[in-house]
Protein backbone atom coordinates (compact mmCIF):
# COMPACT_ATOMS: atom_id res chain seq x y z
CA UNK A 1 0.00 0.00 0.00
CA UNK A 2 1.26 3.24 -1.33
CA UNK A 3 1.52 6.15 1.45
CA UNK A 4 -0.19 9.61 0.69
CA UNK A 5 3.51 10.89 1.28
CA UNK A 6 5.28 8.87 -0.47
CA UNK A 7 2.67 9.84 -3.73
CA UNK A 8 2.68 13.60 -2.93
CA UNK A 9 6.36 13.93 -1.84
CA UNK A 10 7.42 17.16 -2.48
CA UNK A 11 10.79 17.71 -0.68
CA UNK A 12 12.59 17.09 -4.12
CA UNK A 13 10.25 18.81 -6.49
CA UNK A 14 11.50 21.67 -8.24
CA UNK A 15 9.08 23.09 -10.84
CA UNK A 16 11.28 24.37 -13.26
CA UNK A 17 13.01 20.50 -13.55
CA UNK A 18 9.06 19.27 -14.52
CA UNK A 19 9.73 16.98 -17.70
CA UNK A 20 6.39 18.01 -20.06
CA UNK A 21 7.90 16.55 -22.84
CA UNK A 22 5.42 13.17 -22.84
CA UNK A 23 2.66 16.49 -22.61
CA UNK A 24 4.35 18.16 -25.56
CA UNK A 25 4.77 15.23 -27.83
CA UNK A 26 0.86 14.42 -27.22
CA UNK A 27 -0.05 18.36 -27.78
CA UNK A 28 2.28 17.79 -30.96
CA UNK A 29 0.00 14.86 -32.25
CA UNK A 30 -2.89 16.40 -31.88
CA UNK A 31 -4.74 17.21 -35.64
CA UNK A 32 -3.37 20.44 -36.56
CA UNK A 33 -5.38 20.44 -39.95
CA UNK A 34 -8.41 19.65 -39.09
CA UNK A 35 -8.66 16.47 -40.83
CA UNK A 36 -9.99 13.42 -38.78
CA UNK A 37 -10.53 9.44 -39.39
CA UNK A 38 -11.66 7.24 -36.84
CA UNK A 39 -8.12 5.62 -36.43
CA UNK A 40 -6.67 9.63 -34.99
CA UNK A 41 -9.60 9.58 -32.82
CA UNK A 42 -9.62 6.55 -31.49
CA UNK A 43 -6.06 6.96 -30.51
CA UNK A 44 -6.66 10.77 -29.62
CA UNK A 45 -9.19 9.41 -26.53
CA UNK A 46 -6.43 7.59 -25.53
CA UNK A 47 -3.39 10.15 -26.01
CA UNK A 48 -5.76 12.82 -24.39
CA UNK A 49 -7.25 11.03 -21.08
CA UNK A 50 -2.99 10.01 -20.32
CA UNK A 51 -1.80 13.24 -20.89
CA UNK A 52 -5.11 15.36 -19.07
CA UNK A 53 -3.88 12.59 -16.10
CA UNK A 54 -0.31 14.07 -16.53
CA UNK A 55 -1.36 17.31 -15.75
CA UNK A 56 -3.48 16.91 -13.52
CA UNK A 57 -0.79 14.83 -11.22
CA UNK A 58 1.16 18.05 -11.17
CA UNK A 59 -1.37 20.91 -10.35
CA UNK A 60 -1.59 19.79 -6.91
CA UNK A 61 2.24 19.69 -6.37
CA UNK A 62 2.86 22.95 -7.70
CA UNK A 63 -0.33 24.02 -5.35
CA UNK A 64 1.86 22.94 -2.47
CA UNK A 65 4.70 24.55 -3.90
CA UNK A 66 2.95 28.14 -4.53
CA UNK A 67 1.81 27.73 -0.76
CA UNK A 68 5.59 27.39 0.02
CA UNK A 69 6.61 30.38 -1.98
CA UNK A 70 4.17 32.75 -0.81
CA UNK A 71 5.66 31.84 2.73
CA UNK A 72 9.01 32.47 1.64
CA UNK A 73 8.08 35.80 0.09
CA UNK A 74 6.23 36.80 3.27
CA UNK A 75 9.36 35.75 5.19
CA UNK A 76 11.99 37.64 2.98
CA UNK A 77 9.68 41.20 3.02
CA UNK A 78 9.79 40.52 6.95
CA UNK A 79 13.44 39.94 7.09
CA UNK A 80 14.08 42.65 4.80
CA UNK A 81 11.85 44.98 6.45
CA UNK A 82 12.74 44.39 9.85
CA UNK A 83 16.30 42.93 10.45
CA UNK A 84 17.80 44.22 7.23
CA UNK A 85 16.62 48.23 7.79
CA UNK A 86 18.27 48.00 11.06
CA UNK A 87 21.35 47.58 9.37
CA UNK A 88 20.90 50.49 6.85
CA UNK A 89 19.40 52.74 10.14
CA UNK A 90 15.57 53.38 8.51
CA UNK A 91 12.97 54.47 10.29
CA UNK A 92 9.87 55.47 8.74
CA UNK A 93 7.58 52.49 7.98
CA UNK A 94 7.05 53.84 4.48
CA UNK A 95 11.19 53.51 3.89
CA UNK A 96 11.16 49.98 5.60
CA UNK A 97 8.86 48.69 3.05
CA UNK A 98 10.29 50.58 -0.02
CA UNK A 99 12.95 48.66 1.37
CA UNK A 100 12.18 45.43 1.51
CA UNK A 101 10.46 45.48 -1.78
CA UNK A 102 13.70 46.32 -3.52
CA UNK A 103 15.50 43.83 -1.48
CA UNK A 104 17.31 40.98 -3.36
CA UNK A 105 15.65 38.03 -2.04
CA UNK A 106 12.20 39.41 -1.97
CA UNK A 107 12.70 40.28 -5.46
CA UNK A 108 14.04 36.59 -6.08
CA UNK A 109 11.07 34.80 -3.59
CA UNK A 110 8.54 37.14 -6.07
CA UNK A 111 10.05 35.84 -9.04
CA UNK A 112 10.21 31.94 -7.80
CA UNK A 113 6.75 32.24 -6.90
CA UNK A 114 6.01 33.83 -10.27
CA UNK A 115 7.52 30.70 -12.24
CA UNK A 116 5.85 28.31 -9.86
CA UNK A 117 2.12 30.25 -11.07
CA UNK A 118 2.69 30.41 -14.34
CA UNK A 119 4.11 26.75 -14.12
CA UNK A 120 0.15 26.02 -12.82
CA UNK A 121 -1.69 28.00 -15.17
CA UNK A 122 -0.13 25.98 -18.16
CA UNK A 123 -0.55 22.96 -16.75
CA UNK A 124 -3.86 23.76 -15.80
CA UNK A 125 -4.09 25.40 -19.47
CA UNK A 126 -2.83 21.92 -21.01
CA UNK A 127 -5.58 20.11 -19.19
CA UNK A 128 -8.37 22.29 -20.37
CA UNK A 129 -6.78 21.72 -24.41
CA UNK A 130 -7.14 17.72 -23.52
CA UNK A 131 -10.68 17.73 -22.42
CA UNK A 132 -11.64 19.98 -25.00
CA UNK A 133 -10.10 17.31 -28.05
CA UNK A 134 -11.25 14.40 -25.85
CA UNK A 135 -14.84 15.59 -25.57
CA UNK A 136 -14.58 16.51 -29.60
CA UNK A 137 -12.66 13.35 -30.32
CA UNK A 138 -15.70 11.30 -28.72
CA UNK A 139 -18.38 13.16 -30.22
CA UNK A 140 -16.95 12.73 -33.74
CA UNK A 141 -16.43 8.59 -33.02
CA UNK A 142 -20.40 9.15 -31.22
CA UNK A 143 -21.46 10.62 -34.55
CA UNK A 144 -19.70 7.92 -36.87
CA UNK A 145 -20.94 5.19 -35.24
CA UNK A 146 -24.17 6.62 -35.34
CA UNK A 147 -24.00 6.93 -39.02
CA UNK A 148 -22.60 3.76 -39.73
CA UNK A 149 -25.58 2.20 -37.64
CA UNK A 150 -28.02 4.35 -39.49
CA UNK A 151 -26.73 3.24 -43.08
CA UNK A 152 -27.51 -0.19 -42.40
CA UNK A 153 -24.10 -1.07 -42.73
CA UNK A 154 -22.99 -4.17 -40.61
CA UNK A 155 -19.63 -4.18 -39.26
CA UNK A 156 -17.12 -6.64 -39.66
CA UNK A 157 -17.33 -9.45 -37.57
CA UNK A 158 -14.58 -11.80 -36.17
CA UNK A 159 -16.12 -14.85 -36.93
CA UNK A 160 -14.77 -17.04 -39.70
CA UNK A 161 -17.88 -18.76 -41.92
CA UNK A 162 -17.44 -22.67 -42.23
CA UNK A 163 -15.64 -23.96 -45.12
CA UNK A 164 -18.79 -24.62 -47.07
CA UNK A 165 -20.22 -21.34 -46.89
CA UNK A 166 -16.74 -19.65 -48.28
CA UNK A 167 -14.84 -19.68 -51.76
CA UNK A 168 -13.53 -23.17 -53.17
CA UNK A 169 -10.88 -23.70 -55.19
CA UNK A 170 -11.56 -25.23 -58.13
CA UNK A 171 -9.59 -28.62 -59.12
CA UNK A 172 -11.08 -29.39 -62.24
CA UNK A 173 -10.40 -25.45 -63.83
CA UNK A 174 -8.07 -25.09 -66.79
CA UNK A 175 -6.95 -21.87 -65.07
CA UNK A 176 -3.29 -22.78 -63.33
CA UNK A 177 -3.13 -19.31 -62.25
CA UNK A 178 -5.88 -20.65 -59.20
CA UNK A 179 -8.82 -18.11 -60.31
CA UNK A 180 -10.79 -18.71 -57.52
CA UNK A 181 -14.93 -19.70 -58.20
CA UNK A 182 -16.92 -18.76 -55.62
CA UNK A 183 -19.76 -20.99 -54.38
CA UNK A 184 -23.01 -20.73 -54.87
Amino acid sequence: MAKYNEIFNTSEFKVEEIDTSNIQSISDWLPKNGVMDLNIAEQGLIKTLHAINLCQEYIPKIDLVISQKESAVKKAWTTAALDKTKESEIKTAKDKEWFAQADNDYIHACNELSIAKAAKKWFENKAELFTNWHYALKTFLRRDYDLERMSGVTPVTSSRPSRSESHSRSTDSPDIGGEIEWGE
